[in-house]
């Protein structure tokens, strides 16, 4: 047995490191940001022929590309307070920017840079239904345990904002992180620092709005 313990030590060693890799994966694989003009094209075809269908189906075909596509193509866009770029990863991008220019690229005819410069309670009231609001972090994941998986959300924190989604394994928050100009990242709601300091919270639904994206899939 003792002279099995060394080799058991490394064992146990290399595959707490293989571990500590796996944790740290970033959630969402990177793509190429010269596809993004192709990926965007997609978008439309697509979206074009979801007019008329159940919103279900729009809000799901939504979720996917704001959960899944968005953070593949945007995430390590560096962070900047007057950062408005439309390119992945070339640039800066400001966090209400983050969420504007998204939704433009998507197809969403809104006014981008007045709803980025604006305060993020009041992009919110216009973009999103279901608006709510509450005090600290705890009273917002005890809201967010009650929403229905594949659901997209702005959320409006003291001086900040970003996306919120759900999916089956819980809900992560997307957003370009000033803390240590990170930048665009996807991140759970639980591990975000961004989140745990904050006082104040307002939250609205995007995927829930039927207007919007009944608007959004006619073109």
């Amino acid at each position: 047995m003792k002279r099995l313990l060394p080799s058991m030590l490394l064992i146990l060693a290399l595959m707490a490191c293989q571990w500590d890799k796996a944790t740290q994966a970033d959630p969402a694989p990177k793509k190429d940001p010269a596809d993004y003009e192709d990926f965007k094209t997609s978008v439309t075809k697509h979206k074009a022929g979801l007019a008329g269908k159940p919103h279900s189906e729009v809000s799901n075909y939504f979720f996917h590309l704001v959960n899944d596509s968005l953070p593949a193509y945007w995430n390590g866009t560096p962070w900047d307070f007057y950062g408005m770029t439309r390119t992945p990863r070339e640039g800066n991008i400001a966090c209400g920017y983050f969420v504007t220019n998204t939704l433009a690229d998507l197809g969403f005819k809104i006014q981008r840079v007045k709803l980025a410069q604006v305060a993020s309670g009041d992009m919110i009231k216009v973009l999103c239904t279901d608006i709510k609001t509450c005090n600290g972090i705890k009273n917002f994941e005890a809201y967010m345990e009650k929403q229905p998986v594949n659901s997209v959300y702005i959320v409006g924190l003291d001086f900040h904002t970003g996306y919120i989604v759900k999916d089956a394994s819980g809900s992560w928050f997307l957003h370009s992180n000033y803390i240590g100009r990170k930048g665009v990242m996807k991140e759970k709601i639980g591990e975000s620092a961004a989140l745990s300091k904050n006082k104040f919270f307002m939250i609205g639904s995007l995927s829930g709005n039927k207007k919007l994206l009944g608007e959004w899939a006619k073109g």
